[in-house]
């Protein structure tokens, strides 16, 4: 018996069977689909608390797991230095995979050596870390370098200094060589009409948002952040002008999500399915930013910036456009053999 499981027969902690109370989308949609298949799935509760180790019964024998159901037999090396991004940058460089200009550095005078070399706007972010914390975007000065490089220390003694590439940001998932769904990420934006301030457009966009999209509060990080564009509330917008509000993805923060893969140009796919098949893992989230998906990205400056060993599997599920995909099938299809 996995060691965390045996804890539950002192009764300090408790089996999870109820789906429904899964911890996140991403357990749920993975315990739906094994209901679907027959599987029988248990989650445990720590302390009151429903978390994300889970076991799944699979000809008789209980396999443990941490949200994601890999079986043993495949390799997962990669695992170890996937999720660090100099390491990914590396591995991309190292096998010809578009990647933004850029390097890990410790101290700030090199992070002005990088900055000074490449072409701006330039981001800086922890070498460890996710989902956009302590993340600066949009640097064109060096006050404004120096000032990022210090957030992002804040969280990593390593920092990622690179070029801003300008686009939406996509999720590609690769399960057992194949990639099974292209996600469009964007942050909340607004597009100008030549007469709104950027205030005006803002209330224009919540009045108009999706009911699954927050709505855009207008914090001293939001003026901030269009600060560094060189705007302010009052800057009217130029008709079809589109910026963006903040780097942060997502639907919480009043971004917009889409699934995009049936549009996606044939070369991306390739190139998601080139990183994923060099890595030899069974599953993969790549997050690069493109400007045009749909066009060839040899004529797009464009590249990937992240890998995640334990990818949302479930925005796949629930877009707000665009054809789901049933990414969970995919993933419980790794037992089939």
């Amino acid at each position: 018996m996995n060691i965390l499981w045996s804890f539950t027969k002192t009764g300090i902690w408790k089996i999870n069977r109820d789906h429904t109370k899964a911890p996140t989308e991403r357990s749920l949609v993975i315990w739906e689909e094994a209901l679907r298949r027959g599987i029988e799935m248990e989650g445990l509760i720590i302390y009151g608390k429903y978390v994300e180790h889970h076991r799944a019964k699979i000809n008789n024998k209980w396999h443990h797991f941490e949200s994601l159901p890999i079986p043993s037999r495949f390799a997962e090396d990669a695992y170890e230095w996937m999720d660090d991004k100099w390491e990914l940058k590396k591995f991309l460089l190292a096998h010809r995979i578009p990647t933004a200009y850029g390097a890990s550095v410790t101290n700030l005078e090199d992070a002005l050596k990088i900055f000074n070399k490449g072409r701006k706007p330039f981001i800086t972010k922890p070498q460890i870390g996710s989902r956009g914390r302590h993340t600066t975007t949009h640097i064109y000065t060096k006050e404004e370098l120096i000032h990022g490089f210090r957030v992002a220390k804040k969280l990593c003694r390593y920092v990622i200094v690179e070029e801003h590439l300008v686009g939406s940001v996509y999720r590609g998932t690769y399960i057992n060589g194949e990639v099974v769904g292209i996600l469009r990420g964007d942050p909340p934006r607004i597009t100008g009409d030549g007469t709104s301030t950027i205030k005006q457009l803002i209330s224009i966009k919540n009045k108009n948002r999706h009911p699954e999209v927050a709505k855009v509060r207008i914090t001293d990080h939001l003026k901030e952040f269009i600060k560094r564009q060189g705007l302010s509330l009052a800057t009217v917008l130029k008709k079809s002008q589109t910026i963006d509000l903040s780097e942060k993805i997502g639907t919480s923060y009043g971004g917009y999500r889409a699934e995009e893969i049936t549009i996606t140009h044939p070369k991306i796919i390739k190139y998601v399915k080139k990183a994923g098949d060099r890595m030899r893992v069974p599953i993969v989230g790549f997050d690069f930013i493109i400007e045009d998906i749909t066009k060839d990205p040899d004529t797009q400056k464009w590249g990937f910036i992240e890998a995640n060993s334990l990818p949302f599997i479930d925005l796949h599920h629930f877009p707000l456009e665009g054809e789901a995909v049933n990414a969970a099938a995919k993933v419980w299809d790794l037992w089939d053999n």
